[in-house]
């Protein structure tokens, strides 16, 4: 996501953004997990830069872990379910479950901040202060947002806004 793009979307809600995300890329290309809960790599779109996020992680944590996604509906797993977007993107979905998390939320899921502040924001950091990665997947995702480091810092700053 470029900066022109983060200004057209920045007002959004983490459902308009959802749409907008699956609008741009479409749907998941097929279900994240099989129906006894295994990671479907047919799902992924890594090699194009782009990471699979779950609509209803405003909804409950951690839905790519089959631990936790076999006592929650199989229903957050379908492709439909699923957004693609880079890494900025990304950051941006969980800053927007933060400020706008459901109202169907499970209790004791702290939705938005793990993603933010235990996955997204480290990486990025990392990647932004020059750290190479030697896996090909994520060379690829980091490669899609190198220049962008500006959009990185306008999603940090509205983050520490909404706390």
């Amino acid at each position: 996501m470029n900066i022109e793009e983060f200004n057209k979307v920045k007002d959004m809600n983490y459902n308009e953004y959802c749409d907008y995300l699956q609008n741009k890329y479409g749907i998941g290309v097929s279900d994240y997990m099989t129906k006894s809960f295994n990671i479907n790599p047919k799902c992924k779109r890594t090699k194009d830069g782009l990471l699979a996020h779950h609509k209803a992680e405003d909804k409950a944590v951690m839905l790519s872990n089959p631990k936790i996604a076999r006592d929650l509906p199989f229903e957050w797993q379908t492709k439909e379910n699923i957004v693609y977007c880079d890494y900025l993107e990304h950051l941006f979905l969980h800053v927007l479950i933060c400020k706008y998390p459901s109202v169907d939320k499970i209790p004791n899921h702290d939705v938005g901040i793990g993603g933010v502040i235990n996955f997204l924001v480290p990486e990025l950091n990392d990647f932004y202060s020059g750290w190479v990665t030697n896996q090909e997947w994520r060379m690829h995702c980091h490669d899609k947002i190198k220049d962008d480091v500006n959009v990185y810092f306008e999603i940090i700053l509205r983050f520490s806004r909404w706390l």
